[in-house]
């Protein structure tokens, strides 16, 4: 585990019980979320979750045309195409309600090199405010050790922005495309400043 705190507020409203390479969260008073990598039996379930989080989030922000694409299959094909993607799942009493993906090595448009890159982390609107992307966030970072961490958020995606400088990441000022789709970039720098 690499040196960097623990992003934003602390996980102590969370019982930890370490298990191999797993994590299992109990938040008081709420039902058991283990913090899991995936496995190839979690793929569908997890798709249904990317098609369904995708629509909760997007649908009224970004255009209905690519909204429309991002079906339990469209998501399926990626996952099980994007071998190079280290993932973990949320369940919550045994239910995928929630992921993470990384990369080791950002893409080559990001401003930070050298940087690994968290690409994807949606948790479906019911489970939200629990705790359980910030779980998932930090058992990513705990995987991917002590290295500047980068990502993109839709611009139009003020909860996500909010989040994710919440647990400590900051804008770099970089955008990539216009308009509906523009992202804005984040980094989390290694060793906790700018």
């Amino acid at each position: 585990m690499s040196a960097r705190p623990v992003v934003g507020a602390s996980l102590s409203a969370f019982v930890i019980y370490p298990k191999l390479d797993d994590m299992a969260y109990e938040s008081r008073g709420r039902a058991v979320t283990q913090i899991l990598p995936l496995t190839p039996e979690d793929i569908p379930e997890k798709a249904e979750v990317h098609a369904r989080t995708w629509q909760e989030t997007y649908r009224g922000l970004l255009p209905d045309d690519l909204n429309d694409t991002i079906t339990p299959q469209f998501a399926e094909d990626v996952t099980r195409r994007l071998t190079d993607l280290r993932t973990l799942v949320a369940k919550v009493d045994g239910r995928v309600v929630g992921y993470i993906a990384w990369s080791d090595r950002c893409r080559s448009h990001f401003s930070v090199d050298g940087a690994a890159e968290v690409c994807n982390l949606y948790v479906l609107q019911e489970f939200q405010g629990r705790g359980i992307g910030r779980a998932l966030l930090e058992a990513a970072l705990s995987r991917i050790g002590g290295h500047d961490v980068v990502l993109s958020a839709f611009s139009s995606n003020e909860p996500a922005l909010g989040f994710y400088e919440h647990v400590g990441f900051e804008r770099t000022g970089a955008t990539f495309d216009k308009g509906a789709m523009e992202e804005t970039e984040l980094v989390l720098r290694a060793s906790g400043g700018a």
